[in-house]
């Protein structure tokens, strides 16, 4: 996975899961990163990418889910 993606889908993690007294900042770092890849990315529609972004938030979160799952089973 590159850098960038990672970000934004850590940025994307970081909106969706934030108190809601840091949601406006977390959504504000996620909009710049996301503004600032479609830049990148002529000829890509926001929703084409976000659909896009939407499948690899859910095998990042599976994968999220299994490391903190391996740490919490090493800690016992």
């Amino acid at each position: 996975m590159s850098p960038d993606l990672e970000r934004l889908l850590e940025a994307y993690h970081e909106k969706r899961t934030a108190p809601p007294s840091e949601k406006p900042q977390r959504a504000a770092t996620f909009e710049r990163l996301l503004a600032d890849t479609l830049t990148r990315k002529p000829g890509v529609s926001r929703d084409e990418f976000l659909n896009a972004l939407a499948e690899r938030y859910a095998e990042f979160r599976r994968q999220r889910l299994q490391a903190e799952r391996a740490r919490l089973s090493r800690l016992r």
